[in-house]
């Protein structure tokens, strides 16, 4: 008789231990989330440099398979070889870029004098005008140099974290195996495998998405620059120039890409206007239906509805830099699901998009 007290009170003190450890490893999880959430500048830095070392692999790759270099020694080559491009397209261009980015800058504000004198003629446009100059009132001196100097320091911090982007992306480059191995190792056992086949096709996957965005990006660039010459807008080197940049980001690019050359068009009125949105137009159609899909289609067949959404929700979480690498992000994410959760967990009979047909 005297066993049962103690025997019936030890199933609830059982139970309790387990509640315990369950509510603790619940506010384990969300202490990381939040750390991670409070990391995620850092995080995102570290998945630039993840792309910058793909970028450097893929042609550090070829270059190793042709010579029999060893690894180390072929990334330097490939990371030359890119500087060299690099520096060869600015000493062939570089002195008309910039002097068409000059004039574009010395431009703007007046075509933007232009746009809010149009936005006046229209119903309440002197409202909106006025909006747009700031309820009218001149900006105080102290404010704009405050200004000035928050736009320096926010140059110097992204200089900054261009060149830690760059150096850690070649260390990465050097050994990826070695870090994957080594992140593997926080994983269970029998996952293991699996996490390694979805690294490596993340890799794959990340590969052939930047391979084609590159040429993307310069087929955008190209066909911007030879319609807007085509039209007379002033500065085609420099749009082109700005377009294929803004083709990194899909959806928000082009719309972005679009604004100065409009806002230059104002100058030589509403025929030219309409001219430059009709060659914006074309090369949008052009490169949507022709070079985008085959992209997605060669990478991890991200649907366009999803990368709109992913766009939108990863900008508006995390600011400018969400936006900027939305779409690697989608495509990562979506090879893990598609293999972690959709084939391994599931069963499903998944297809990788240029691997499995």
């Amino acid at each position: 008789m005297s066993d049962s007290p103690d025997s019936a009170g030890s199933k609830p003190s059982g139970d309790e231990a387990r509640f315990i450890r369950r509510m603790l490893m619940v506010v384990g999880l969300l202490v990381l989330l939040a750390l991670l959430f409070k990391l995620t500048t850092v995080l995102l830095l570290a998945f630039a440099a993840v792309i910058i070392a793909v970028l450097v692999r893929s042609l550090a790759d070829p270059i190793r398979t042709v010579t029999r270099l060893p690894t180390g020694v072929s990334i330097g080559l490939a990371a030359i070889a890119i500087l060299a491009a690099l520096s060869g397209a600015g000493w062939l261009f570089g002195s008309t870029i910039a002097a068409q980015v000059d004039a574009i800058a010395n431009r703007l504000p007046g075509s933007l004098g232009e746009l809010k004198a149009l936005i006046r003629t229209l119903p309440f446009g002197g409202e909106i005008a006025d909006q747009l100059n700031g309820g009218g009132s001149l900006p105080d001196l102290r404010g704009m140099v405050g200004q000035v100097g928050g736009y320096v320091m926010a140059v110097i911090g992204a200089g900054a974290n261009l060149l830690l982007v760059v150096f850690a992306g070649l260390f990465f480059a050097a050994g990826p195996e070695r870090i994957r191995d080594g992140l593997l190792k926080l994983v269970p056992q029998p996952s293991r495998e699996a996490f390694r086949e979805a690294a490596n096709e993340s890799a794959r996957a990340l590969r052939l998405w930047l391979l084609g965005t590159l040429a993307d990006m310069v087929v955008v660039g190209v066909l911007t620059g030879i319609g807007t010459a085509l039209i007379g807008l002033p500065s085609p080197a420099a749009l082109g120039l700005f377009a294929g940049l803004a083709a990194f980001v899909p959806i928000v690019g082009p719309i972005v890409s679009v604004v100065p050359a409009v806002l230059l068009a104002l100058e030589q009125g509403p025929e030219m206007i309409l001219w430059t949105v009709v060659v914006y137009l074309v090369v949008q159609q052009i490169e949507s239906n022709l070079f985008y899909p085959f992209i997605q289609k060669r990478a991890v067949g991200l649907p366009p509805v999803l990368t709109l959404f992913g766009v939108l929700a990863l900008g508006t979480l995390l600011g400018p830099l969400g936006v900027l690498f939305a779409t690697p992000l989608l495509v990562v994410a979506l090879v893990w699901i598609k293999l972690l959760y959709l084939r391994n967990t599931l069963g499903e009979d998944i297809r990788l998009p240029g691997r499995d047909g």
